[in-house]
């Protein structure tokens, strides 16, 4: 039965409830319709609540995407909550090689400050969200920055993911830590696969699909996902977003995902290193 009809049938009984209790002075019978009307009204508030959610994940435009999919993944990978800039937003990541990140569409009015911007900064990165990425590598070499390589701006409905079952030999484990949900899939003792997906109201950021090479073409990573966006829709998520490498696209897009967009990266020069004086 669909929700609606539940739901009507829900307010049926309760006042058939109401009815037999009146005409047969059963007090119980007046409780229970008053139990099932409240169980009604919240059902019903519930699934008002997860469709204006879903309609409001599906609308986004693409910069909303962008900052929506930057926020779950910092989230995801422990760093402060993204600053919003112009064109997009900037992350505090403090790794190695890669201290601060800038995500954002490829509007000519803001990318060429974002340019100038990485450049200026040591060990930066910038990703620009975009629909033609050759369009946007000229502002890299014309800007100073190192290219470095391409993703996929991925989404789906979490309802419509594809499932997967895990192959013989193998278990998953599901762990909670806020709202990250964590994913991990053993053979044995060994840590065969692994992934996590952040969620942060109607959305689910996946992140860190991961799976040992040993293990490597037996559907594992399709598996992972599927179990991240059953714990994520239990915790009332409804879309999904990622950033998928070459290789993970073709996975994604099997289970149901698609691209909303290329995601084009660049990162500035490394700092000098010092060298020591040869004549002491």
């Amino acid at each position: 039965m669909e929700a609606p009809g539940r739901i009507w049938f829900g307010y049926i009984a309760a006042v058939a409830l109401v009815a037999v209790g009146f005409f047969s002075s059963d007090v119980r019978a007046v409780a229970l319709a008053g139990v099932m009307l409240v169980a009604t009204v919240a059902g019903e508030w519930y699934r008002g609540r997860q469709a204006a959610l879903a309609a409001a994940a599906q609308d986004a435009d693409l910069p909303e995407l962008v900052s929506r999919w930057a926020r779950g993944w910092a989230y995801s990978r422990g760093f402060p909550r993204p600053e919003a800039v112009p064109g997009g937003v900037r992350i505090d990541v403090g790794e190695p090689g890669r201290r601060v990140e800038w995500v954002a569409t490829d509007a000519p009015e803001t990318l060429a400050g974002l340019v100038d911007t990485a450049r200026a900064t040591p060990e930066a990165w910038l990703s620009v969200v975009t629909d033609s990425p050759g369009s946007v590598r000229p502002w890299f070499a014309e800007g100073g920055l190192q290219a470095d390589g391409e993703e996929a701006l991925m989404s789906i409905d979490l309802a419509a993911h594809g499932s997967r079952e895990l192959p013989e030999g193998y278990r998953a484990e599901v762990a909670r830590e806020g709202g990250v949900i964590f994913v991990t899939v053993r053979s044995g003792e060994a840590v065969a696969a692994t992934g996590r997906v952040a969620v942060i109201g109607a959305d689910a950021v996946a992140d860190r699909i991961q799976t040992d090479p040993e293990h490597r073409r037996r559907g594992l990573g399709g598996a992972v996902m599927a179990r991240l966006v059953s714990a994520a829709r239990e915790a009332g998520a409804v879309r999904g977003l990622l950033v998928a490498s070459e290789m993970g696209e073709p996975l994604y897009a099997r289970l149901g995902w698609h691209a909303e967009a290329r995601v084009v990266m660049a990162r500035s020069a490394p700092p000098p290193t010092p060298v020591e004086s040869r004549h002491g």
